[in-house]
């Protein structure tokens, strides 16, 4: 083979590798976003040069019901550092574990101050009866963690519109036929103005490991 012809498929080659990588890197998921794999594929777009990447997701106000019946709103959390999560008590997938996981976060973390919250997404059917038993099971202390119910349709708002999580109706599940609906299953830790501080996978032993840890190094 000629010389030039070597060197013009060299250059045709190195073209074409350059151009792959371009359109890979052009339709790949968007710098600084967060896949949560369990919630739809749902993707939270996240700033580049933000010291907090999660600075601008929140827990808006709300009013909601506790186990005991009793009005709980936001200002259970405000000036505090707290451990949110969503659930439902008839949740055939994660929530089991998720709340596992809280326990957990409560028991190594006695001492230090911070709370705990779980917001039930089913409100329709887990009243403040089944909340508390359900609570009971997982040796949840009342006194460090609240467990709240409400309007179904205006926690779905405060998923969406202050941590940016999607949020599905409640369908049969494909795998199993179990009624389910896909919610946030990040453990999100919160600072004391309701702003988001971190978000936690409860699956991951390592991740929990790290949220007790910066809970204790954020209370000392």
């Amino acid at each position: 083979m000629r010389p030039h012809i070597i060197l013009i498929s060299l250059v045709l080659m190195l073209l074409t590798i350059g151009l792959i990588l371009f359109l890979a890197a052009t339709w790949g998921p968007p710098a600084g976003t967060l896949p949560d794999e369990r919630t739809n594929g749902a993707i939270t777009a996240l700033p580049n040069d933000d010291p907090n990447p999660y600075a601008d997701f929140f827990v808006p106000e709300f009013t909601l019901t506790d186990r005991n019946g009793e009005t709980v709103t936001h200002a259970i959390l405000d000036g505090e550092l707290t451990v949110v999560d969503f659930f439902f008590t008839s949740c055939p997938l994660w929530c089991p574990g998720m709340t596992t996981a809280m326990a957990r976060v409560q028991n190594e973390t006695k001492g230090t101050g911070a709370r705990l919250m779980s917001i039930s997404i089913d409100g329709d059917n887990d009243t403040p009866a089944v909340i508390d038993r359900y609570a009971d099971q997982y040796g949840a202390d009342p006194a460090r963690w609240t467990f709240a119910t409400g309007d179904p349709a205006f926690v779905a708002s405060m998923v969406r519109e202050g941590l940016k999580f999607e949020i599905g109706e409640a369908a049969p599940d494909p795998k199993t036929g179990a009624r389910n609906i896909n919610h946030p299953t990040r453990l999100i830790l919160l600072g004391p103005d309701r702003r988001v501080i971190g978000l936690y996978r409860y699956d991951d032993p390592a991740e929990v490991d790290a949220l007790i840890a910066k809970i204790k190094e954020l209370k000392d």
